[in-house]
């Protein structure tokens, strides 16, 4: 909780900054003086430097009822709440943010994370979906969560009865994980790899038993079987996913990379 509370708190200090403006009889850049929202704000930061939560959320208060257009102070007493144990508290500031800056993909996967410790099931789904959506794209830190973000879809989708959602986000995380244990092992041939790749391959299949003609489940079968040096069954799974596409449901990110892996096929087989 630390961590993310840090996390936080320096996102504030920096979230929507004043403008540089150039006075016209000087020429140079000066800041425009802070607004008294903004000077509330600031004293709620010093008081959260000095561990005075409660002192802090006063004054964080006080400025969005001069400006409830400042956002980075939404985010702020988001933290103090969360500093406190206020879980409840804190959800509609951090949402109200996550709503206003849509870019900012690691603070929606907190925000899903609270919504799925205060259990609202369903909201916290469709924040962790949306997340996948943008980390998918993003890549860097935000796709370092991915495996965590499918991890409680699998868990909603348990809780929801929902077995297609279940299988295909529990075998898109197996694959994940294959991914990260390539990476950390120094062997031409892992066996755990080999294992969770066969793992994931089976968790897709059963996803597709479950709802026939989706795009998903085929496009990573396809990576699945590439993964394990398939090439004829990645390439027949891959027209499967390209077949299904205009008739299913795929992330722009999936999409674009089954466009440009059919793509690749067809210059592979053209050279043949």
């Amino acid at each position: 909780m630390g961590s993310v509370l840090h996390f936080f708190f320096a996102l504030s200090m920096f979230a929507g900054s004043p403008a540089l403006v150039a006075t016209p009889s000087a020429g140079a850049d000066t800041e425009i003086s802070p607004s008294p929202a903004r000077q509330l704000w600031e004293r709620g930061q010093q008081a959260m430097r000095l561990g005075q939560s409660d002192q802090a959320i006063a004054f964080y208060e006080q400025s969005l009822s001069l400006d409830p257009q400042l956002i980075r102070a939404h985010l702020s007493l988001a933290a103090a709440r969360l500093e406190i144990g206020d879980d409840d508290g804190a959800c509609p500031h951090l949402g109200r943010y996550v709503e206003a800056r849509p870019d900012e993909t690691i603070v929606r996967g907190h925000y899903a994370e609270l919504l799925y410790r205060l259990r609202r099931t369903h909201d916290a789904r469709e924040q962790f979906k949306r997340f996948v959506v943008d980390a998918q794209e993003q890549g860097g830190t935000a796709a370092k969560e991915l495996l965590h973000a499918h991890a409680r879809l699998v868990e909603i989708a348990e809780k929801e009865e929902d077995a297609y959602a279940e299988h295909l986000n529990r075998g898109i995380g197996l694959l994940l994980l294959s991914r990260a244990r390539a990476e950390l092992s120094d062997e031409d041939k892992d066996l755990t790899q080999e294992s969770l790749l066969c793992k994931a391959a089976g968790e897709l299949t059963l996803a597709l038993e479950e709802r026939p003609g989706e795009a998903r489940p085929c496009w990573y079968i396809s990576r699945v079987w590439s993964a394990l040096s398939q090439r004829s069954l990645a390439a027949r799974w891959l027209r499967e996913a390209q077949a299904s596409d205009p008739f299913s449901y795929l992330t722009p990110a999936e999409r674009c990379s089954l466009q440009l892996a059919v793509s690749g096929t067809s210059h592979e087989f053209g050279r043949r």
